[in-house]
């Protein structure tokens, strides 16, 4: 790992390549694009950088199905600009972080290709293969069971058919994966995000899960967060650490505080994706908060700070008060660069790009919405009720490619280049918070004096090394400033007697136990 400054110190940035940046004009984004684009992250601020699956995929499932995990796919470039991405990114100081996914396999890698090939082959014990079947089903709809071409046996899938879920009960599945993060340490990679990690089926296939209650989804008591699994995890984590400084990613698939707090830990992983924050459906101010809280009282490790991301729809279009108002997603911006935590952006939120909603299935590309589109018309549903019913399901909403100029963007619409020169833009203030995170290291590693809520204005301090930082963030009605005019340095913000709605004020305070 570059050790300039540690993974804590720094503001990270998702890149979900097919729709970053396209470098070679054949309308994908590759790794000669977001080379192109380093220097811009860099003068954001951008200190770490996560970056989806580029291997080999039939692209069932987005990248997400791979068939080859030690290879990129030549759609992204070659290994060989893999290369040269790592050496532009630590040239500017700058970590790169890879997916890893290890829950499944694509059906065209060649470990299920032997399976099916050859009966008595030794990668057959590397899946699930069944001739009595369970009731599980599958993530993305419809039954966790397939049967196997030409034969009696069904293998399991939580996802898609075409995702065929690992046996980690077999050795020479771990076995393999370490091979996999060997391979792409000595390539120089900083860190790893563990795709659905709880997801791996470690204690086998179990007992049927109980019926589902009338219109309710089928449950998961038996599929996820089996009891082996935090056992492989940090055997995993243990296997990399001794090879180095790594930052350990944990997408844990929860919005359950209690169920991903195991996950995170010394011998663990070093965060996980704090959906019980992030991907909370409504702007509410007082959820935001108890989370906050919560996340305090429970993590053994520092939060992640996220509130959009590729599976996701879009901050502004989940919190904004309207289709274009980006003054409530910039407040909570502030709260991202200012809160304990670890701070993700996704891309084209510093721009204030909005939701893509699609208007017929054809403009779909996501597996999980077109599924349950097809579920819907199969259960009688028209072309548009079923629109309607799959459109939640649907992950297209955030993966637009971002618009880095007029040409990219069409006429009237937001981009890279007109932000970039507008002045009061939310791009020019997204660099200015950024700038003021990275130069306070109370923002970064300080803990809090105290963290409160009055009525909409969330209010806290940060302190380290004999600095304290006040930091008051109104979402609400106008709340008076008790400290106006205190002498204090403002950082951020007018410090007027009013905060008014969507006001972010940050100012230099004294900490309560230094001598004043």
């Amino acid at each position: 790992m570059n050790n300039l400054k540690t993974w804590q110190d720094r503001v990270f940035y998702q890149v979900y390549l097919p729709s970053f940046c396209d470098g070679n004009a054949d309308g994908l984004g590759d790794f000669q694009g977001l080379i192109s684009k380093l220097d811009y992250l860099a003068d954001l601020g951008i200190g770490g950088i996560w970056v989806t699956p580029f291997y080999p995929s039939p692209l069932v499932d987005n990248g997400y199905d791979i068939s080859d995990h030690c290879a990129v796919d030549p759609r992204f470039g070659t290994l060989a600009l893999f290369d040269a991405l790592i050496s532009a990114c630590h040239q500017r100081d700058i970590l790169l972080v890879i997916d890893v996914v290890i829950n499944h396999v694509s059906d065209q890698h060649p470990w299920f290709q032997a399976a099916l090939s050859h009966p008595d082959s030794p990668f057959r014990d590397f899946f699930f293969f069944r001739e009595k079947i369970n009731n599980w089903t599958s993530f993305f709809g419809g039954p966790a069971w397939t049967q196997e071409p030409g034969g009696t046996t069904s293998y399991y899938h939580k996802f898609s058919p075409q995702q065929v879920c690992l046996n980690w009960s077999n050795p020479a599945v771990e076995h393999e994966i370490k091979k996999i993060f060997d391979f792409w340490i000595a390539r120089g990679v900083d860190g790893f995000r563990f795709d659905v990690i709880n997801f791996l089926t470690t204690d086998g296939i179990g007992e049927d899960h109980p019926p589902a209650a009338p219109g309710a989804e089928s449950p998961h008591d038996n599929d996820i967060n089996q009891p082996g699994v935090l056992n492989v995890v940090r055997k995993l984590c243990q296997h990399i650490r001794e090879q180095g400084e790594f930052l350990l990613i944990g997408e844990v698939g929860t919005d359950l505080l209690p169920v991903m707090a195991p996950y995170q830990g010394p011998k663990l992983l070093d965060v996980v994706f704090n959906f019980n924050l992030g991907s909370q459906k409504h702007f509410d101010i007082a959820a935001i908060f108890a989370e906050m809280k919560a996340m305090e009282a429970t993590l053994s490790g520092l939060p992640t700070l996220f509130f959009s991301s590729h599976d996701m729809s879009r901050m502004i279009s989940r919190f904004g008060e309207s289709h274009r108002d980006v003054s409530r997603a910039v407040a909570v911006f502030a709260l991202q660069m200012t809160a304990s935590g670890l701070p993700f952006i996704y891309q084209g939120e510093e721009i204030g790009m909005t939701d893509f909603i699609p208007q017929s299935v054809q403009q779909m590309r996501d597996i999980q919405g077109i599924t349950q589109y097809q579920a819907a018309i199969s259960q009688g549903m028209d072309e548009k009720q079923a629109l309607t019913y799959a459109l939640p399901f649907c992950r297209d909403a955030s993966r637009l490619p971002v618009p880095w100029t007029p040409a990219d963007a069409g006429e009237g619409q937001i981009n890279v280049q007109t932000e970039s020169k507008h002045s009061p833009s939310i791009l020019n203030t997204y660099k200015k918070l950024i700038k003021l995170r990275n130069s306070h290291l109370s923002l970064q590693r300080g803990r809090y004096e105290y963290l409160t809520l009055f009525k909409q204005c969330l209010i806290f301090r940060r302190f380290l090394a004999g600095e304290c930082l006040e930091v008051m963030i109104n979402f609400g009605a106008p709340v008076a400033n008790v400290g106006c005019g205190d002498g204090n340095p403002v950082l951020f913000g007018t410090d007027a007697p009013l905060l008014e709605k969507n006001t972010i004020l940050i100012k230099k305070v004294n900490h309560e136990n230094d001598p004043k």
